[in-house]
């Protein structure tokens, strides 16, 4: 029969103030006590839980003050007796099996629990009392590395709130994981550091490397800040009194933070996380890394991703920003960047509720002077063509799209002005055939099935769909492309004003418009259609009902 709180909290008064050491062997008592039912569910009645709380607040009491006592603490003098080790060893070993049952709590309980949380922290004030009671004497660096390991194979085996959450969310977050993120890793430099130098360590250990390597969401959650442990980062804590001055240590912090990374990325990642840790890449990881470029592999592989599944969507790109950043700012030697950033271009792309980032990041991507004429000439072909197929929302920000990158690279506007096909009044009869003969027999030279942009012959070409946006049965779309039949007085168009529009803007912003002069209706009856009169002024009032301009 479980014990009652009352008889707890009678063993617990004993112990803390009786020194006989007799009253010991009632911590064995209260240590198995501490037992996971074999029906977790059980854990969900309120006094089952509140219990296993009692006890465990009960048992870091009377270990606390065996700590003060110096019961788990062997004294620094030689001359120790027989007795005294033994006993030390002994309440060691019971500390021990305490420890593990909190492990076991956390690890095990597979829904939501604040007892869940009340272990984690529970097992985290012990760690700090381990560093100032179990350091090579008084005042001496320590930091619990090998108690603080137990508990990172802990959180890592633990499903806690993972069911319930993906659920509700549809996301898998651990609740253990989060509150350990958020509570302790986050502001403590010293936790940082050592979590990566056991993780590390772990990974290289054959009996835990799976267990990590298929929890990388856990490690997402625990990553995906900005508050890493740095000399410069003068805001983090140390959770320890005394750690070891190796925390101050940046450059293997980093090491290790690197080689974890790189070896969870060569993991199973599914499509979410793929997209979470390009999203995140070049802020929160790329700055911590000894060498960046070991990155290229990673990002080669996400944005082969559209080959083998379809469902890949803005991963290329984003994969395709990382390789960027890597090529501006360390100087990555990616020969074939533009070409595959050309092939991601397509009909499926004016649909998609992530074209807009994407025009962002072309936009940053095509912004160098230094780029080739071909080249650019290529990517505005490209998108050109694709406005004859696309929604409105999408045309209006092809335009200034790509009247911005006619303005950084004037040798483009031979798309919209050849000299070769314009009239002259000057011009003999010949030249007049000539130009008559070259118009009728204009082929457009751009290939498009070509994948490299260097080779399309898009500069031989003409940008003609422009031409024939003016004519769009849209006045936003009509309108705006009229620019290109103006002299190009506008520096640029700032691209954040046309790249969230949608079909819903559009109407939204067409049916408010002001109109400065209301339109004018005429209307034209045809009485000799009707066969007598009476018939055709009926059909002329049902016409004229049914006539919406």
């Amino acid at each position: 029969m479980p014990l009652l709180i009352s008889d707890i909290k009678d063993i617990a008064k004993k112990l803390t103030t009786a020194t006989d050491r007799k009253q010991y062997n009632s911590i064995i008592k209260l240590v198995n006590e501490l037992v996971i039912p074999e029906d977790v569910s059980q854990l969900e009645d309120e006094e089952t839980e509140r219990n296993l709380r009692f006890l465990i607040m009960s048992l870091f009491q009377i270990f606390k003050k065996l700590f003060s006592r110096g019961d788990l603490t062997l004294p620094s003098s030689k001359k120790v007796t027989v007795e005294k080790e033994q006993f030390v060893k002994w309440c060691r070993k019971v500390y021990e099996a305490f420890k593990s049952k909190l492990l076991s709590i956390i690890s095990d309980i597979p829904f939501e629990t604040s007892l869940g949380l009340d272990s984690l922290d529970v097992y985290l004030q012990l760690m700090d009392l381990e560093s100032t009671h179990f350091a090579s004497k008084k005042d001496a660096p320590f930091f619990p590395n090998k108690t603080f390991r137990k508990l990172i194979i802990a959180l890592w085996s633990s499903n806690m709130g993972e069911l319930e959450n993906s659920k509700s969310s549809g996301a898998s977050e651990n609740v253990i994981i989060i509150e350990f993120t958020e509570k302790y890793y986050k502001k403590f430099a010293d936790i940082q550091y050592y979590f990566q130098s056991e993780f590390n360590q772990l990974l290289e250990d054959p009996a835990y490397q799976e267990l990590l390597l298929k929890n990388v969401g856990k490690w997402l959650i625990l990553a995906n800040h900005d508050e890493h442990c740095s000399s410069a980062n003068a805001d983090l804590e140390v959770f320890v009194p005394n750690p070891p001055q190796a925390i101050e240590n940046d450059s293997k912090y980093k090491s290790n933070f690197e080689k974890n990374w790189l070896s969870l990325l060569n993991g199973q990642l599914s499509l979410q996380q793929y997209k979470t840790i390009l999203l995140i890449l070049h802020k929160r990881i790329i700055p911590h890394f000894h060498t960046p470029t070991k990155l290229m592999d990673f990002l080669t592989d996400s944005y082969n991703l559209q080959s083998s599944n379809t469902n890949a969507g803005v991963i290329p790109i984003l994969a395709l920003n990382g390789l960027f950043e890597l090529m501006r700012r360390f100087n990555l030697e990616y020969p074939h960047f533009y070409k595959k950033l050309y092939q991601i271009i397509n009909s499926d792309l004016m649909h998609v509720k992530y074209r807009a980032r994407f025009f962002r990041l072309m936009d940053i991507f095509l912004s160098s002077t230094h780029l080739s004429a071909h080249l650019v000439a290529s990517f505005m072909k490209r998108l050109a063509r694709l406005t004859l197929e696309s929604p409105p929302s999408a045309i209006v920000s092809v335009i200034p799209f790509i009247y911005n990158l006619i303005r950084k690279h004037p040798n483009c506007m031979i798309m919209l002005h050849n000299p070769a096909f314009i009239s002259d009044p000057f011009q003999t009869p010949e030249q007049v055939a000539h130009l008559k003969n070259l118009k009728d027999s204009y082929v457009d030279p751009f290939n498009v099935n070509e994948s490299d942009p260097e080779l399309t012959h898009a500069l031989d070409s003409s940008l003609w769909e422009l031409a024939s946006l003016m004519e769009h049965y849209h006045p936003n779309v009509a309108t705006l492309a009229k620019v290109f039949a103006q002299p190009f007085k506008k520096l640029s168009y700032n691209m954040e004003d046309f790249l969230d529009w949608s079909y819903d803007s559009l109407l939204s912003a067409e049916s408010s418009r002001r109109l400065k002069t209301l339109p004018t209706l005429e209307f034209e009856v045809f009485g000799s259609v009707f066969e007598n009169e009476e018939e055709s002024s009926s059909q002329d009032n049902s016409y004229l009902a049914g006539v919406a301009w």
